[in-house]
């Protein structure tokens, strides 16, 4: 396979989506695993907020940024095969946890091993793909990890209903070896966008310093991070969610809670990357317009999910949210490359998840689970309900941010026009 052809992009852009793909899968889920282990090891909502987000996102947050540093060094695809092997790994562990304690390390682990692979993965893309093509690229490698999140649930909800949770979260694991194997030796390391050696020089502080100089970069990560409180607080507890308040089983989350949040999210990541193939050459701040649209619209709409009565609505209501959200999310996310020079993607990247993971999924899961607890007393079952509804709030607040993106993006593109 030679490096920089069209086919090679194809190919290597197939391999980083099923390597997302078991990213979320194995990074959410415990989302659909929540009521048997809940059960099983006999947890609060808390500790199992505490389990599902800020295990996973302490040292996935943590760790990101020195592997983002080994990813702007180093051999990107080596660096995700290696990553893909540890979490995998951690992932099955997972199924052999008998208390909270045990339960809490093995997240960590799962957490370290996932913090190397986004950052390489989207500055793999960054080099495989030209600017106006970058949003759909990304796009695509998020429709992946929305296939995990959809199918991959499905599957997971399947054989825990029929084998228990253990088994599910051990054939989970077991799945990432043999990708990260062929990851390894069919996929060639691309050359880099700047060539400039002087920046393999440079210290991480003044990596830091440079991007948290462009005031657009800073509304990006922020609007970013607090879209994922919301998300991640929706994701982790919406399959819980339809099993209290719906009367739903596992498989029947599994199916259809797929169906609805990975459908939509894999339609709306690929649509709002399609448009941009063509709004990114009319004004480059549509890149931050978008999201700021989308993030605003899903807000009602995940709200109606959580309260409406109906079964099909809610499904229908969360479809055409995860839908527009996405359209949205797979869009910022590509935009974080615009505002950061090639030699310091996987940083910004790195800094971005790493936030975004404190704030969305160490927080998120956690802060949902204890106003959940607390107003158990008033609501009973459905305060889950309400305090997830009270999460959609933080969807438009992220909004605002991508607007003050926006207005402070034409000086950051002008500065790195030159460099990219």
């Amino acid at each position: 396979m030679k490096p920089g052809g069209a086919a090679s992009a194809n190919y290597a852009l197939v391999l980083l989506s099923l390597v997302s793909l078991l990213n979320y899968l194995d990074r959410m889920i415990i989302a659909v695993l929540v009521e048997p282990i809940k059960r099983d090891l006999n947890l609060s909502d808390t500790q199992v907020g505490l389990v599902a987000g800020f295990a996973f996102a302490l040292l996935y947050a943590l760790a990101g940024l020195p592997l983002a540093r080994i990813a702007d060094r180093g051999s990107r695809v080596a660096l995700v095969s290696a990553c893909l092997v540890v979490w995998s790994a951690m992932t099955a562990l997972t199924g052999f946890a008998r208390n909270f304690v045990e339960l809490f390390l093995a997240r960590m682990a799962v957490g370290i091993g996932e913090a190397g692979c986004v950052p390489a993965s989207h500055s793999l893309i960054g080099d495989l793909f030209p600017p106006h093509r970058r949003a759909l690229a990304i796009g695509i490698f998020q429709a992946g990890g929305l296939i995990g999140l959809s199918f991959g649930l499905a599957g997971a909800g399947w054989l825990a209903e029929r084998y228990g949770w253990r088994v599910a979260l051990m054939a989970a694991g077991a799945a990432g070896l043999p990708l990260a194997l062929l990851l390894f030796l069919t996929m060639n390391e691309p050359p880099r966008a700047a060539a400039d050696p002087a920046p393999a020089r440079e210290s991480a502080f003044a990596t830091v310093r440079a991007l948290f100089g462009h005031p657009a970069f800073v509304h990006l990560v922020v609007g970013i991070s607090i879209g994922a409180f919301a998300t991640y607080g929706m994701s982790q507890w919406i399959s819980a969610f339809f099993i209290r308040s719906h009367g739903l089983g596992l498989a029947e989350v599994g199916l259809y809670g797929g169906l609805a949040g990975g459908g939509g999210g894999i339609a709306g990541a690929i649509a709002g990357g399609l448009a941009m193939t063509r709004l990114r050459r009319r004004d480059e701040r549509w890149e931050l317009w978008l999201p700021a649209l989308a993030y605003a619209g899903a807000w009602p709409l995940f709200a109606g999910a959580f309260l409406v009565p109906g079964t099909l609505a809610a499904f229908t209501f969360q479809f055409a949210a995860t839908f527009v959200a996405a359209s949205g999310g797979a869009v910022a996310l590509a935009a974080i490359q615009s505002f950061a020079e090639p030699h310091r993607r996987a940083t910004a990247v790195a800094i971005m998840l790493m936030l975004s993971s404190l704030i969305g999924l160490g927080v998120g899961p956690a802060a949902v689970g204890v106003v959940s607890d607390a107003l158990a007393a008033s609501a009973g079952v459905d305060s889950l309900r309400y305090a997830l509804a009270l999460a959609t709030a933080f969807l438009g607040w992220a909004a605002l941010h991508f607007v003050l993106a926006a207005r402070a993006s034409e000086t950051a593109s002008a500065q790195l026009a030159s460099d990219i």
